[in-house]
């Protein structure tokens, strides 16, 4: 879900035209659109840690059974990946 929701953007593309050319599962098409879907908590904890709403991501967190340092962990090992990824490294 990550580099996905900025593909819109990057593109220059609505998320629905962009996901429906996309094969990516109906939860996370449903999560990436804001419809309900088992993995929209989960995409509002990213953006949540993304945009340093610390309060909000704590208390979602906390609804997903996990501590706010699993939480910032995790956030920033993916971020190591991300640029790992797109450096060709």
């Amino acid at each position: 879900m990550g580099l996905l929701s900025v593909m819109d953007a990057i593109l220059e593309v609505s998320m629905d035209v962009l996901l429906e050319q996309l094969p990516v599962e109906r939860e996370t098409k449903a999560a990436l659109l804001g419809q309900n879907s088992s993995l929209r908590p989960l995409y509002q904890l990213m953006l949540a840690q993304e945009s340093g709403e610390w309060s909000q991501s704590s208390e979602l967190a906390k609804q997903l059974k996990l501590s706010d340092e699993e939480v910032a962990s995790t956030w920033w090992q993916a971020l190591q990946w991300a640029q790992e990824a797109t450096s060709g490294v």
